[in-house]
């Protein structure tokens, strides 16, 4: 009975998150008539049969609060108030077990129901409104099945355009941020000086904001008067405007012509990787440090007796014993480079020169918030969603393998 009223209490939590999005405008009169008659159902679900007066008083309080709760929000909160109510009707009836659960569960649905309000049921609701045309708040839509997406992927020049993108920035910052913060990683574990203030230094990129750090980068670039052209030397490089492919360029005074995929992301693209590298190095050193840190001296003392050399150490205990957090790291890289939006936003607002920096994500941005079309960009959204949930399943069966639990 613990579990019914607990489900009653978190149904009703619901229902209140949901009058209150009624109240803002992002959800309707229907969504919370659906919200309160589940809970009442789970309130009579959860005391039927039981002859308790203040656990039929805690339901009638709910009914309440779900009745008016459509004139007046605050209202609603009675819902929550009569499933306290009929705890105490019940409690004293009920075994030490029931009473675990209900305050277990009393104590989760909060967070739970924020979950489901503002993540999970916006889900839902995007795959749906992939389904319409042009949808966008305002006018009607009409119901055109797969069209979106059978545009997408057969019609949309730009959306393979940042498929190709996003594979580049993927295939560069995953690899090239975790090697480095590896080996920052072990060299910040060795007994140096100042070894505190080094950690430190590294990880205040990943605590400033992106949007920030991305404001100062973005003066780092500057062709006129940016730090990274004086240093260099080389006054008047276009850093971010430059949609030549980094392979092209680089392979051209060798006299071999690349153009296409083939000639690698844009001058302007690798800019904005090596502003995310650094940005999110701190977090990935500090993560693999305290990997590090699990990992016994033990070995490495019976090593050194071996006559193993700092390479061999690394090489046959450092990096088998760290895998567990190189892998939980990869994870992670992987659907954070996905999902790449702000720093592109603020280096190249308008996608590069030849959309050579558009992303998925700045494309959705763009198709949902610049051109109004919600079914196009909840389209994309789906097939952004299944790509990342197939590579990381993909991940996890191939590279798991590969990952040492136990010494």
């Amino acid at each position: 009975m613990g579990t019914r009223l607990a489900l009653y209490l978190g149904l009703g939590v619901v229902a209140v998150l949901v009058r209150l999005l009624w109240e803002l405008r992002f959800a309707g009169a229907g969504s919370y008539a659906l919200a309160a008659v589940a809970a009442l159902a789970a309130g009579l679900w959860a005391i039927q049969g039981k002859p308790l007066p203040l656990a039929w008083l805690g339901l009638a309080i709910g009914l309440a609060g779900t009745v008016a709760g459509y004139g007046l929000p605050w209202l609603s909160l009675l819902i929550p108030l009569g499933v306290f109510v009929g705890y105490w009707g019940w409690a004293r009836h009920v075994s030490e077990k029931d009473l675990g659960a209900f305050w277990g569960w009393a104590l989760v649905w909060p967070a739970v129901g924020l979950l489901l309000v503002w993540q999970v049921i916006p889900a839902f609701y995007a795959l749906w409104l992939s389904f319409l045309d042009r949808f966008n708040f305002i006018g009607h839509s009409r119901f055109v099945g797969l069209l979106n997406y059978e545009i997408l992927l057969t019609r949309d020049p730009l959306f393979w355009k940042a498929m190709g993108n996003t594979f580049w920035f993927v295939a560069f910052t995953v690899p090239i941020g975790i090697g480095l913060a590896t080996l920052m990683a072990i060299l910040l574990n060795e007994k140096v000086k100042l070894q505190g203030l080094f950690r430190t230094l590294y990880f205040l990129p990943y605590i400033t904001a992106l949007t920030a750090a991305a404001a100062v980068w973005d003066w780092i670039y500057n062709p006129e008067f940016g730090f990274l052209n004086w240093l260099l030397g080389t006054p008047g490089f276009q850093w971010l405007s430059t949609p030549e492919g980094i392979f092209a360029r680089i392979l051209r005074p060798l006299g071999i012509n690349l153009s296409g995929f083939w000639a690698g992301p844009s001058v302007a693209f690798v800019a904005v990787m090596a502003m995310s590298i650094w940005h999110f190095l701190g977090y990935q050193i500090v993560v693999l440090l305290a990997g590090l840190q699990n990992i016994p001296k033990e070995y490495y003392e019976a090593a050194e007796l071996d006559g193993a050399s700092w390479w061999q150490k690394v090489r046959f205990i450092t990096w088998p014993l760290l895998s567990p957090t190189t892998f939980f790291l990869f994870t992670l890289s992987l659907i954070g480079a996905f999902q790449v939006f702000t720093q592109v936003l603020i280096l190249t607002p308008t996608g590069g020169v030849l959309q050579d920096t558009l992303t998925l994500a700045l494309y959705l941005y763009n198709k949902g918030f610049r051109d109004s079309n919600f079914s196009y960009a909840s389209a994309l959204a789906v097939v952004v969603f299944i790509m990342i949930l197939v590579l990381t399943l993909v991940q996890r069966r191939v590279l798991e393998r590969r990952v040492t639990y136990e010494a």
